[in-house]
C-alpha cells in the first residue's frame, strides 16, 4: 500500500511546487510593475518640473523671432514677413496664457498684465508701421523734386493787363537756365547727401521776351499802371520754390519725430514685455527651485525604496527557488527511481506474462491430454451395451469431463483476452443453427433437474460472417448459468436478426426462472471470479466464477455488448448484441446439414506418433470400428524411420514428444526428396490452443490441427478431408 500511495504523494508535492513557483514568478512580475510605474512616475515629475523654464524659454525665443520678422517687414514691406510676425505674435499669446495659468497652479495668485502690454504693443505696431509707410512716401517724393517748372508751381502770377497801340513790334521769346550749387538743408536733405553722396544743385528756368520794330504808343493799363521786371519774376519763382521745399522738409521733420515717438513707445513696450517674461520666469524658477528639491527627495525615496523591494524580492525568490529546486531534483530522482522501479516492474510483468503463457499452453495440454482419453473413452463405451446405472455413471463422468473442459477454456480465454491476444474468425455460419446445437448440448442437463429449456427464432434466419465457435462459447456460458440457477421452472432462449444493408446486428436473450440478482450485485457479476450464491449450503453453486467474465471480454472484443436485468426471486434476462457481416452465400443449410463424414473405402494405412499409450488407445479404438489399420511409433525418430521405409495414407501426431518433436517431424517429412513422402498429409493433435502453436505448426508445413479434446466424429471427419 505504502509503494501504491508514493506516486500520489509525489504527484501531489510536484503539483505544490509548480503552483508555488507560478505564484512566485506572477508576484515577482506584479511588483516589478508596480515599482516600475513609481520610478517612471517620479521621473515624470521631474520632467514636468522642467516644463515651465521651457515654457519661458520657448515665450523668449517667439518674441524674438516676431520683433525680427517685424523688422525685415518695414524694410521690405514683404508681405510674407507680416504673415509671419503675427504667427509668432499668436504663439506669443498662447505662450505667455499658459504660462500665467501654470503660474497660478503655483502660487494661485496672476503673474502680470503681459497679455495687455502684447495688445498695447501690437496698436502701437500698426501706427509705427502707418507713419513709416508715409515717410518713406514723403521721401520719394522729395528725392524726385529735381527742378520745380513756373507751371507746377502752387499760386498763379497775375500781370496787369495793357491795351497795346498800333505799330510794328515783333516779340521774340528767349529761354534760359540758371544752376547754382547748394547744400541740402533739413533732415531730410542731409539724410539724401549722406546716402547719394552730392550736393544739391539748383536750376532756374527764366523765358525772356525780345521786341523788335517800331514800338507803338504806351499800352494803357486797365486796372493800373505797372511795369514788367524780370529779375522781380526770377525772385518770386526762387521765393516760392524755397518756400514749397521749406514746407515739405517741415512735413517730413514732424513725420519724423512722430515715427522716432512710435518707435520709442515700442521700445518701452518691448521692455515691458520682457519685464514681463522676465517676472514669470523668476517666479517659476523661484518656485521650480523649491519644488526640484522636494521632488528629488520624493523621487529618490521613491527610486529607493523600489530598489530596495525589488532587491527584497528577488532575495526572497531566490531563497524560495533555491529549497524549492533542490525539493524538484530530490523528486526527479525520485520519480526517475520510481519511473526505473515501474519499468523493472513491467518488464518483470511481461517475462512473468510470457511464462504464465507458456504455462498455460504447458497446462492446457497437459489437461486437454487426459480429457481426451476421458472423453474419446466415454464415447467409446457409449457405443456399448450398457445396464441403466452403466448409463448415468457414464453420464456422469461426460459432464464432470465437460466442466472440467469447460473450466480449462474459460482459464486460457481469459488469459488471452487480458494479452490481448485472442483471434476471431469470419466463416459463414447460421445462428439458428448454432444455437440449435447449444441446446443439444444443454438439454439433458435441463432435463435432469426437470427445468423446460426451449428456442424460438424471430424474423429472418440469415448467414452470418464471424466466429461461430466464441459464439457459442458465449451462449454456453450464458445457458450454462440460467440452467444452473434456476432451481426449478423454465429457461427460454430467444433470437432475432436486425438487418442493416450489408450488416446484421444479431441480439440473443436468455429467461430463467432462476434465484435471480440483488441489484447491488449486478454490476459485479461480470467480474473475475464472482459468483451468485445463496447463503445455504444446499444451494451451493459449483463453479469458477470465470464465465462471466470471460463472455463479456469475447462480446466486448467482438464489437458487442452485453446486458443484464434481474429481480431477486424472479430470475433473470441476459442479452447479448453482436455485430456481424452479412455473407453472401445464403445457400449454407444444405452444407451443415449433410450426413456424418465417412472414411473411403479401400486399404488405408495410418501411423500414429504419440509418447502417451492411453492416446494411442483411443485412437486404435476410434480407427478399429472403422476397420482401419493404425502403426505406432513413439517418438519422432521411429515415426520418421517407419514412414522412410513403409507407405502410409495419412500421419497423426503429438506436438511434443521425446527425441523428435511433432513439428521437426514434419520438417524432416516436408524436407525428404521423395516426392510422395514429402506430400504426405501430416495432422497434428495438440493440447495446445495458442496462437504461437498455430504459426509453429503452419511454419513446420503442418496440413491441419485438431484440439485435445476432440470427438470421434471431428476426428473421422478431418482424416476424411485429407483422404479424399
Amino acid at each position: 500500500m505504502k509503494i501504491s500511495t508514493r506516486p500520489k504523494i509525489l504527484a501531489s508535492l510536484a503539483a505544490a511546487l509548480l503552483v508555488l513557483i507560478a505564484a512566485a514568478t506572477i508576484l515577482s512580475l506584479v511588483i516589478r510593475h508596480r515599482q516600475k510605474n513609481e520610478i517612471n512616475g517620479a521621473l515624470a515629475i521631474l520632467e514636468r518640473n522642467n516644463l515651465p523654464l521651457m515654457k519661458v524659454e520657448q515665450t523668449l525665443g517667439s518674441l524674438f523671432n516676431a520683433e525680427i520678422e517685424f523688422r525685415e517687414y518695414t524694410i521690405s514691406y514683404d508681405r510674407i514677413h507680416l504673415k509671419k510676425y503675427h504667427e509668432h505674435i499668436n504663439h506669443l499669446v498662447t505662450s505667455i496664457d499658459t504660462l500665467q495659468q501654470i503660474a497660478m497652479t503655483f502660487n494661485g495668485e496672476h503673474q502680470g498684465n503681459a497679455i495687455e502690454t502684447l495688445r498695447e504693443r501690437e496698436k502701437q505696431a500698426v501706427n509705427y508701421l502707418r507713419l513709416k509707410r508715409l515717410t518713406d512716401s514723403l521721401m520719394v517724393v522729395a528725392l524726385s523734386f529735381d527742378s520745380v517748372s513756373y507751371t507746377h508751381m502752387g499760386d498763379n502770377f497775375y500781370l496787369k493787363k495793357f491795351k497795346p497801340t498800333p505799330g510794328s513790334l515783333s516779340i521774340d521769346t528767349l529761354g534760359y537756365s540758371m544752376t547754382s550749387e547748394r547744400r541740402r538743408k533739413g533732415l531730410l536733405g542731409k539724410i539724401k547727401t549722406f546716402l547719394v553722396g552730392e550736393e544739391e544743385k539748383t536750376t532756374s528756368n527764366t523765358k525772356v521776351v525780345v521786341k523788335t520794330g517800331t514800338q507803338a504808343e504806351e499800352p494803357q493799363a486797365e486796372e493800373s499802371d505797372s511795369a514788367f521786371n524780370l529779375n522781380l519774376l526770377a525772385s518770386r519763382i526762387i521765393d516760392k520754390t524755397n518756400r514749397h521745399y521749406q514746407i515739405q522738409l517741415k512735413k517730413q521733420l514732424e513725420k519724423r519725430n512722430e515715427l522716432r515717438t512710435q518707435e520709442l513707445k515700442l521700445v518701452k513696450l518691448n521692455n515691458s514685455l520682457i519685464y514681463e517674461i522676465r517676472a514669470i520666469l523668476n517666479t517659476f524658477k523661484e518656485l521650480s527651485q523649491e519644488t526640484r528639491t522636494q521632488y528629488q527627495i520624493r523621487s529618490s525615496r521613491t527610486i529607493a525604496r523600489s530598489s530596495t523591494i525589488l532587491q527584497r524580492t528577488l532575495l526572497a525568490i531566490i531563497l524560495i527557488s533555491f529549497p524549492l529546486a533542490v525539493f524538484t531534483i530530490m523528486m526527479l530522482r525520485r520519480n526517475q527511481i520510481y519511473q526505473q522501479r515501474i519499468l523493472e516492474s513491467k518488464q518483470q510483468a511481461l517475462y512473468q506474462a510470457e511464462e504464465k503463457s507458456r504455462f498455460l499452453s504447458y497446462m492446457s495440454h497437459e489437461f486437454r491430454t487426459p480429457l481426451s482419453s476421458v472423453i474419446g473413452f466415454a464415447e467409446q463405451l457409449e457405443q456399448t451395451p450398457m445396464n441403466h446405472d452403466q448409463k448415468n455413471y457414464l453420464s456422469g463422468l461426460m459432464s464432470s469431463s465437460e466442466m472440467l473442459l469447460a473450466t480449462v477454456n474459460d482459464i486460457l480465454d481469459l488469459s488471452k483476452l487480458d494479452a490481448g491476444k485472442m483471434s476471431f474468425l469470419s466463416n459463414p455460419f447460421r445462428p439458428d443453427e448454432t444455437i440449435h446445437q447449444v441446446m443439444k448440448s444443454f438439454r439433458k442437463m435441463a432435463s435432469d433437474k426437470s427445468i423446460e429449456l426451449s428456442y424460438k427464432h424471430q424474423g429472418n434466419v440469415l448467414t452470418l460472417l464471424g466466429d461461430e465457435i466464441r459464439l457459442k462459447q458465449v451462449l454456453n456460458n450464458l445457458v450454462s448459468n440460467a440452467i444452473k440457477y434456476t432451481p426449478k421452472g423454465k429457461v427460454e432462449i430467444v433470437s432475432h436478426i436486425i438487418e442493416n444493408k450489408l450488416n446484421a446486428e444479431l441480439k440473443v436473450e436468455v429467461t430463467d426462472t432462476g434465484i435471480g440478482i440483488d441489484a447491488e450485485k449486478i454490476g459485479k457479476i461480470f467480474d473475475e471470479y464472482s459468483r451468485v450464491h445463496s447463503e445455504t449450503p444446499e444451494k451451493w453453486i459449483i463453479g469458477t466464477g470465470l464465465g462471466l467474465a470471460v463472455t463479456r471480454k469475447l462480446v466486448d472484443q467482438m464489437g458487442g455488448q452485453v446486458t443484464v436485468s434481474s429481480k431477486k426471486g424472479k430470475g433473470s434476462v441476459f442479452s447479448i448484441s453482436i455485430p456481424y457481416p452479412v455473407s453472401k452465400i445464403q445457400q449454407l443449410a444444405s452444407v451443415n446439414r449433410k450426413k456424418e463424414a465417412s472414411l473411403p473405402d479401400g486399404n488405408i494405412r495410418i501411423l500414429v506418433a504419440d509418447d502417451n499409450y492411453f492416446n494411442v488407445v483411443l485412437l486404435q479404438s476410434i480407427f478399429k470400428r472403422e476397420n482401419i489399420v493404425v502403426d505406432v511409433a513413439e517418438n519422432g525418430v521411429d515415426a520418421l524411420e517407419k514412414l522412410v521405409s513403409e507407405k502410409y495414407n495419412i500421419l497423426l501426431s503429438d506436438m511434443y514428444m521425446p527425441q523428435m518433436d511433432g513439428l521437426e517431424l514434419t520438417r524432416q517429412i516436408r524436407q525428404n526428396a521423395s516426392s510422395e513422402l514429402s506430400r504426405l498429409p501430416v495432422i497434428m493433435l495438440t493440447g495446445n490452443i495458442s496462437p504461437e502453436a498455430g504459426e509453429q505448426m503452419g511454419t513446420a508445413g503442418v496440413s491441419d490441427f485438431l484440439i485435445k479434446p476432440f470427438q470421434r466424429k471431428d476426428l473421422i471427419e478431418m482424416v476424411s478431408k485429407h483422404l479424399s
